[in-house]
């Protein structure tokens, strides 16, 4: 089964979905980086520090705490605060988002909870993994704090 993307519009709509997991690291594990390699997003847990062989040939690729280091090539971007956008309309994460072009890559969005309406920023602090479910978990910036 495929690794889904779930997408939250505020703090307070997290903690009423996940309120019984908010203390659990395996439901709420912080995700260290994100990588764009292709059209592949490279994901780097702190799960734990055993070494295995990630599956390079999926379309999001989990790597353990150090694993990741012994597969950079060097052609790998590393994404930063600002450069993931939620596009309402077409239902897509957009990693690397241009003016006038289509983004570096785009995932579709498996949930989205809350109202928000249009293309919003994800607030690069509170991005989670949900190592039980196998969810991305991304939590919308708010106006306030931009």
């Amino acid at each position: 089964m495929a690794t889904s993307i779930y997408i939250f519009d505020s703090d307070k709509m997290f903690n009423a979905i996940y309120r019984e997991h908010v203390d659990d690291l395996e439901h709420k594990m912080p995700l260290i980086d994100l990588y764009v390699k292709g059209q592949k997003l490279w994901v780097v847990t702190n799960s734990n520090d055993m070494k295995e062989q990630p599956r390079l040939d999926r379309s999001i690729v989990h790597f353990r705490k150090d694993n990741a280091k012994e597969w950079i090539e060097g052609d790998e971007k590393l994404v930063l605060h600002g450069k993931i956008r939620y596009n309402h309309k077409r239902n897509q994460l957009e990693f690397f988002p241009r003016l006038l072009r289509k983004p570096l890559l785009s995932m579709r969005v498996g949930r989205f909870f809350g109202n928000k309406k249009g293309k919003c920023y994800i607030n690069y602090d509170k991005r989670y993994y949900d190592f039980k479910n196998d969810r991305m978990l991304f939590i919308l910036e708010n106006e306030n704090e931009i």
